[in-house]
């Protein structure tokens, strides 16, 4: 059941123009189907699936855009920087949770692999801690200052019950072993569920994505792995949006 969101558009751009996007993703089902729900004729989408996590996805993405001639080497004070060369229109987005687990000290590869995006003009579309929070954007707020969604365990906790509420009638969700994580990453599931959770939902989850991150912008300035919760695929979401 995969079908086009009914999207509001800015017209403002000419309709005889296509806008590419290059998407890397973290996970292999949800996140691309996701994504590719937002083609049309004036958008061209091509996602990547299964492509590691944090820097490792990046390196992953900046060897396919050398392989593709996609990137160039310019001169910044003496020094040779790998920059993009893609058309005006064209981007390229890394998608990746931070997933934090006990003591893994991953915090500034977190940071590390969104500095390396940005310096070549690849952007980000993180979510710390995982993509989870995205989707709970669109059935609820989330309180920034509430440590329990610090971690993606609580979103699985949250989606698992939203589930149970609004499908009354699904055998599974009433099933007391129901387990949003374990149950809910294939394809089928999510057009006939999550899906339906979240299409008519998407403008309100991008103002509560919005708070979330003017809520951790506030001085003093600290790195992106301590924005959580937060999630930055609303920026990207906003690019599909337009209307070439």
């Amino acid at each position: 059941m995969k079908e086009p969101w009914n999207i509001k558009v800015d017209d403002s751009r000419s309709a005889d123009s296509q806008r590419t996007f290059i998407i890397f993703c973290e996970d292999g089902v949800v996140e691309p189907e996701y994504f590719e729900l937002f083609k049309r004729k004036d958008i061209h989408i091509s996602t990547h699936r299964n492509k590691s996590a944090l820097h490792a996805q990046v390196d992953h993405a900046t060897d396919y855009l050398r392989e593709k001639d996609l990137i160039e080497v310019i001169e910044v004070n003496g020094i040779g920087k790998e920059v993009l060369k893609i058309d005006e229109g064209a981007q390229v987005w890394c998608v990746f949770d931070r997933d934090k687990n006990p003591d893994d000290k991953k915090d500034t590869s977190f940071n590390d692999s969104i500095d390396a995006a940005n310096s070549k003009g690849i952007k980000t579309a993180w979510s710390n801690d995982a993509f989870e929070l995205w989707i709970l954007l669109h059935c609820e707020d989330v309180d920034p200052s509430d440590s329990n969604y610090s971690h993606r365990k609580k979103y699985y906790e949250r989606l698992t019950e939203i589930l149970r509420e609004q499908f009354p009638d699904e055998p599974k969700f009433q099933n007391p072993k129901f387990d949003y994580y374990e149950a809910m990453k294939k394809k089928d599931r999510f057009f006939q569920f999550t899906y339906q959770l979240m299409k008519e939902n998407i403008d309100v989850a991008i103002e509560r994505a919005e708070k979330l991150e003017i809520f951790h912008a506030t001085p003093p300035s600290k790195p992106a792995h301590k924005h959580c919760p937060c999630t930055r695929v609303h920026h990207l979401i906003k690019e599909l949006k337009l209307r070439s």
